[in-house]
């Protein structure tokens, strides 16, 4: 179970500025997870960045997992590992699968009981699935998670009147103006949080809405969807004077909206406000260009106080997603270590029934008078024997595998049984799958 580790930051541990440096690029995902198999010991990996978070899930035979860890998130963005701890955490055996349990629930999350993550680590993990960087062991954790997920929402009201992001932001819209019906919104990125605000503000009447993609066909493809106008990235800034409202969640590794930009924007409109939402991480919007009059920008983490108020008031749905976390955690784990018992209990099995039947069959050869039934009935004798005898050998290590440091003490039990040589790299799931570059 200690082979399952976790290292990572959020909005709870870092601030924006942090989290923007060390997020990662979907193109950079695959070298990552490539890095994360061939450089620093991990056999199975996943990577996740969303704009609140980056983490790290893996599957590995280190004995120190965190600075390996940590040192491979720190030369990825060329940062000392010193500066990087102090704002990551680490998680393992245990306490690694309760914390993708709560992620994929939404309940480590800005939003409280917010649904948009659990698709976000489902794309992360398909994504390593594709560049085959995943086996029996993250498959087996990722879907429990992916299940656990399922029953929170059902089982309880955490996610019955959420919030988002994206209601979040409209909502601080409509406080600036009194009216959407004569506003023009400009999507730029086709991010699901940016999408997800476009249908808020459709629904909240907005007049006119543009979607700008470095994709146009992509952008098309969005814009049927709500009723809006598509073009090409290039046109973004004649765009912009338009655009009373900008929602921004693009994928860039920089800012794509100036100071300069959006004052030359605004003085095309005469200085009427205008409201810009930067979802993205690292920000599109340079933190300056809240200093130009008649602009409100906000950033994801501008929402942190209205959900923190929010999450307060459904303290007792909190409660019982915990309470269904621990006992889901419990089963996982019980579960794991039931299957890293497995090969030991079969060594020692076959290895007792091999004894068996070369000693019966030793006997038996000196007693070739003896009558079939008879020796039939000494066969049966040996097995039951046997079985009697394993039994309370396999109860012991079943009881044994339930321990926090089970796999150790199965190594243990190995040894003492005179049966290493035979178990060696078979205790835990996913050891047996081949590492593939």
């Amino acid at each position: 179970m200690q082979r399952y580790a976790i290292i990572g930051l959020s909005h709870k541990f870092a601030p924006l500025e942090i989290r923007e440096r060390l997020a990662y690029s979907d193109r950079r995902v695959p070298s990552a997870l490539r890095d994360a198999r061939e450089r620093f010991n991990c056999d199975e990996a996943v990577l996740l960045s969303t704009c609140n978070r980056v983490e790290l899930y893996v599957f590995t035979s280190d004995a120190e997992p965190r600075e390996t860890l940590l040192k491979m998130l720190a030369e990825d963005h060329g940062m000392a590992p010193e500066f990087v701890g102090k704002y990551t955490y680490f998680h393992r055996g245990r306490a690694a699968v309760e914390h993708l349990l709560r992620v994929c629930g939404g309940l480590d999350s800005l939003v409280l009981g917010e649904t948009q993550i659990l698709n976000q680590v489902k794309r992360a993990y398909l994504l390593a699935q594709s560049e085959n960087s995943t086996g029996k062991a993250l498959n087996t954790l990722f879907h429990k998670a992916f299940g656990v997920a399922k029953r929170l929402h059902s089982e309880t009201g955490i996610s019955e009147g959420q919030l988002s992001v994206s209601s979040v932001g409209v909502s601080f819209a409509r406080r600036l103006f009194d009216t959407l019906t004569d506003k023009t919104a400009l999507l730029v990125g086709v991010g699901e949080v940016g999408e997800l605000t476009l249908s808020y503000l459709k629904e909240q009447g907005i007049g006119r809405a543009i979607v700008v993609s470095r994709t146009l066909e992509r952008a098309r493809e969005v814009a049927v969807k709500h009723g809006a106008d598509a073009v090409p990235i290039e046109l973004m800034e004649d765009y912009l004077p338009r655009a009373d409202i900008v929602i921004s969640q693009t994928a860039a590794d920089h800012a794509i909206f100036t100071r300069e930009m959006i004052k030359a924007a605004q003085k095309k409109r005469g200085w009427r406000p205008m409201f810009i939402l930067d979802l993205a991480v690292p920000r599109d919007v340079a933190s300056d260009v809240d200093e130009l009059s008649d602009v409100y920008l906000y950033n994801v983490d501008d929402l942190e106080k209205v959900v923190a108020e929010h999450t307060l008031a459904r303290s007792a749905e909190m409660q019982h997603c915990n309470e269904i976390i621990t006992e889901e955690a419990e089963r996982f784990v019980a579960g794991f270590e039931a299957f890293s018992a497995g090969p030991l209990i079969k060594a020692l099995s076959e290895r007792a029934h091999a004894l068996r039947e070369a000693e019966v069959s030793r006997v038996l050869s000196q007693l070739v008078d003896l009558p079939l039934e008879q020796k039939q009935e000494i066969e049966r004798f040996a097995e039951q024997l046997v079985n009697k005898l394993l039994h309370q050998q396999i109860s012991a290590i079943k009881a044994e595998s339930r321990r926090q440091d089970a796999a150790s003490s199965l190594r243990v039990l190995a040894r003492v049984l005179g049966i290493e040589d035979d178990t060696q790299g078979q205790t835990a799931p996913g050891a047996e799958v081949e590492k593939k570059s």
